[in-house]
């Protein structure tokens, strides 16, 4: 693929997305793409998947050629054989009800024969350790599992370009490794050229055979050792900069599971065996875990949005169950992976007004105080739908934080942040648990929650143990 002077502007947008763009990609390579949240790193994916204008509106303007040919003049049927995209949120991307028929989907439409798709199935579904899984609903899925399935879904049909926007975000460790070794077999077997567009960097550096560094939609080449002596730094920074404060320590219980069990009604196994857990007014406590340990269940069975099949769960001495949803809105608040959920008003004010609005809370100030303390003031009037993910996602959480609830509930809360929004986040949530409310945060970034947290629990075979706090 090549990209001569590419200009891109959304349609919402006053100045250009990307600007005067020269790349040259050649087969087999793999690209990382870097740059801050908002600098135009998903856009250029876009633009280069055929996306942008063709689904997103706006003004393309210079030259893009797919294998010689226009990217204008390829069919979508074409380009979807062609290009496989993942997004950064793969829930979108999920068509069919259960794991199995979600690997084959891709490959049916571009009409692959019966006997090659259950071969290319086993393939996909050994290199991402899914054979326990391919039967489960696509509903019940974690995150990070649902991100598997796509990525895998994606691979089976096995595009000659990949392009892939944040692909680890979700990835406990050992997914991650054994997705980036495959995605080096595809590469040497049959010059599959992959662009990544990743904050964790740490993992793609030794790897990767062209670095592409975005700011403000201008794109420039560097050498990979730079990006990784720049990572080194910035993390360094990162860990320095998110030291612990002082919290609110009047440990009162606030919130908790009494020997719960749980279990999905497909699943083998139960998610969660006898587990116990106390969440105290002004403590940050960090879930750590693999891909599909049951995080994501646990936050769902404090939200009341999943009942405990044995045990006791209860939000300030009350069965989130029996609660009315306005109820249970002003004593938890919940920011799930997908932050688009949240996101319907025109803007970003408007957003953070409707929940006052919609619980019947006086303004006093707080909406103000809220778009303050997430950095949110010059965005104020924006469309949400038109801002990078990282700011999607502090408009979601304005959103809840506004209802000041006593127990807070964040499901992967850094995916798609850069490492100056991580430690952005992490001060505004001690600024958060100051005030008295119970933070519960459910991550994969194991270096991130133990710069800040008060409590790290791993969660394993159904049950907590306390994690080293390095």
């Amino acid at each position: 693929m090549s990209l001569q002077k590419v200009s891109y502007t959304y349609p919402a947008s006053k100045h250009p997305d990307l600007q005067e763009v020269n790349l040259e990609l050649p087969e087999g390579q793999l690209v990382l793409v870097t740059g801050p949240s908002g600098s135009g790193k998903s856009t250029l994916l876009r633009v280069m998947g055929g996306l942008a204008p063709r689904f997103y509106g706006g003004r393309l303007q210079g030259h893009i050629q797919l294998f010689g040919q226009d990217l204008g003049q390829w069919s979508q049927r074409d380009l979807a054989r062609s290009i496989g995209i993942l997004f950064q949120d793969p829930e979108s991307q999920l068509v069919t009800t259960r794991v199995d028929q979600e690997l084959v989907f891709g490959m049916e439409n571009v009409g692959y024969a019966r006997t090659f798709m259950q071969e290319r199935l086993r393939e996909v579904a050994e290199v991402f350790a899914m054979q326990p899984w391919l039967h489960y609903p696509t509903l019940h899925l974690s995150g990070g599992w649902k991100q598997k399935t796509v990525l895998a879904s994606i691979m089976a049909v096995r595009p000659r370009l990949l392009l892939l926007d944040e692909p680890l975000s979700q990835l406990d460790e050992d997914s991650a490794d054994r997705f980036l070794d495959y995605l080096d077999q595809c590469r040497r077997r049959w010059k599959t050229t992959v662009v990544i567009a990743e904050h964790r960097v740490d993992k793609l550096v030794q790897r990767t055979d062209q670095v592409w560094d975005v700011h403000q939609g201008k794109v420039h080449k560097q050498p990979a050792g730079i990006i990784n002596w720049q990572f080194e730094h910035r993390e360094a920074g990162a860990r320095g900069s998110a030291k612990r404060t002082p919290a609110f320590s009047s440990r009162q219980r606030v919130a908790g599971l009494r020997q719960v069990d749980f279990w999905y009604v497909h699943f083998q196994r139960p998610v969660l065996k006898q587990l116990s857990l106390d969440l105290h007014a002004g403590e940050i406590t960090c879930l750590l875990g693999a891909n599909g340990a049951g995080k994501t269940t646990l936050l769902k069975l404090l939200l009341g949005s999943l009942k405990p099949c044995q045990g006791q769960v209860d939000i300030c001495g009350e069965d989130p169950c029996r609660l009315q949803a306005y109820q249970l809105a002003r004593k938890v608040g919940y920011l799930s992976q997908e932050p688009g959920d949240y996101l319907f008003s025109p803007t970003v004010r408007q957003e953070v007004e409707f929940t006052c609005r919609n619980l019947q809370l006086k303004d006093n100030g707080r909406i103000d105080k809220v778009l303050e303390l997430l950095h949110l003031q010059p965005l104020a009037d924006r469309n949400p739908r038109d801002l990078s993910w990282g700011e999607r996602q502090r408009t979601a959480l304005a959103s809840i934080l506004v209802a000041q609830p006593q127990v807070l509930l964040l499901d992967e809360p850094t995916r798609g942040l850069d490492w100056k929004l991580k430690v952005e986040l992490a001060t505004i949530l001690r600024d958060v648990a100051r005030q008295g409310t119970a933070i519960l945060v459910a991550t994969h970034d194991r270096q991130w929650a133990g710069s800040f947290a008060d409590r790290l629990l791993y969660l394993q075979k159904g049950n907590l143990v306390d994690a080293i706090n390095d």
